[in-house]
């Protein structure tokens, strides 16, 4: 019978065991930590909050513009792209399902890195059925060479990134980026997931996305999410940019009303606020930091640097799992990152930043470990 079970990635989220799958014990959440999950510790923007609460009835009985129309051209502005280079979706979980299983055939060569945000290697693996290399990043420092990943490529259909990286954290610049594909071969697709990107910028503040090379590289395909940086996610909006070709290939495939009223509305808002999401990224990196300095102060545990809301973090002593059951006790969720590569061997765990709460997360981990 167990072969016939349907086969799913690993993710976090175990913080609904203590609150419930139905909903049914929701005054429960405010006694949880979710530190498994890389949601943000803040709310969206009062602007985003405010203009749902004022047309909430209306917003949940009136269907929503058949292809997110408005949140495209919001999209298209505010990152200087072309609204014909964006194919939007319910989540960037639905767009992945819906087009790596078009753009790949069985037995294709991908190229993933060790470790990885897990869905990739799953998607392309074991649904796919293609031919998943992992290249291992050094457990050092975990930092990726765009040279020698350009070389990964050599007869491989696709090199898959998440950039910055989870689970660990680390990053490459916009230039670094700019030099990798210079190195790939034309006909080798490059897809690069910008979840966290806005949590990372170069020392001037810029943005470090490279939604504006996809116009340079036609075999370029950015995967954005809009649910971590503008804590948007339970409404489920993600979009893809890249050639217009293939964004035609696609949108007739995507079902109208994809984005429901009310995320396609928090999303147009959400990109209004800018302000109020710099003030965000700003104290997630005062959070982060000290979250570090203070992990760093346990003598067992190892934090590897972060540009982006989370941590990877070493123990010296195999105990990953047994850590998160004790702080799982006491309804706080960190994530075993065993999942995430076969290298992990019970020793590395995640931490998502969750403000002021995480001190509490600290406090628990040291307690562990006294």
């Amino acid at each position: 019978m167990s072969s016939d079970q349907p086969k799913f990635a690993v993710h976090g989220g175990a913080f609904f065991d203590a609150i419930g799958v139905r909903m049914d014990a929701l005054d429960a959440k405010e006694e949880v930590i979710s530190a498994d999950v890389l949601d943000s510790w803040y709310d969206p923007s009062p602007s985003v909050i405010e203009s749902v609460r004022e047309h909430l009835p209306w917003l949940i009985k009136t269907s929503p513009p058949t292809r997110s129309e408005g949140l495209r051209e919001v999209i298209a502005e505010k990152r200087g792209i072309s609204p014909d280079q964006i194919l939007l979706g319910s989540g960037t979980s639905s767009l992945m399902f819906l087009v790596l299983p078009e753009l790949l055939n069985p037995d294709d060569k991908v190229v993933v890195l060790d470790p990885m945000y897990g869905e990739y290697a799953h998607l392309t693996g074991e649904i796919i059925g293609a031919n998943v290399a992992r290249h291992e990043l050094p457990l050092d420092n975990f930092e990726a060479d765009p040279e020698w990943l350009g070389q990964q490529c050599l007869g491989a259909k696709m090199l898959i990134l998440v950039n910055p990286n989870s689970p660990t954290g680390r990053a490459m610049s916009r230039t670094q980026v700019q030099m990798l594909m210079q190195g790939v071969p034309p006909n080798c697709l490059v897809w690069i997931d910008e979840t966290y990107i806005d949590f990372y910028t170069n020392a001037s503040g810029k943005s470090q996305s490279c939604e504006e090379l996809v116009a340079q590289f036609p075999n370029l395909i950015i995967c954005k999410s809009m649910s971590k940086f503008y804590g948007l996610s339970g409404l489920r909006i993600g979009y893809l940019v890249m050639n217009p070709k293939l964004v035609r290939q696609f949108e007739e495939r995507i079902p109208p009303w994809n984005v429901g009223l009310i995320a396609q509305l928090a999303g147009i808002e959400a990109l209004k606020a800018d302000p109020y999401y710099a003030k965000m990224a700003s104290k997630t990196a005062e959070y982060r930091e000290l979250l570090t300095q203070n992990l760093n102060a346990i003598s067992e545990v190892q934090v590897i640097p972060s540009v982006t809301n989370f941590v990877l973090a070493r123990l010296a002593t195999p105990q990953a799992q047994e850590l998160c059951d004790a702080l799982q006790a006491k309804n706080i969720f960190i994530r075993n990152c065993d999942s995430l590569s076969p290298r992990f061997k019970n020793e590395m765990i995640r931490i998502a930043v969750k403000g002021d709460a995480d001190q509490k997360v600290v406090s628990a981990i040291a307690e562990f470990f006294a």
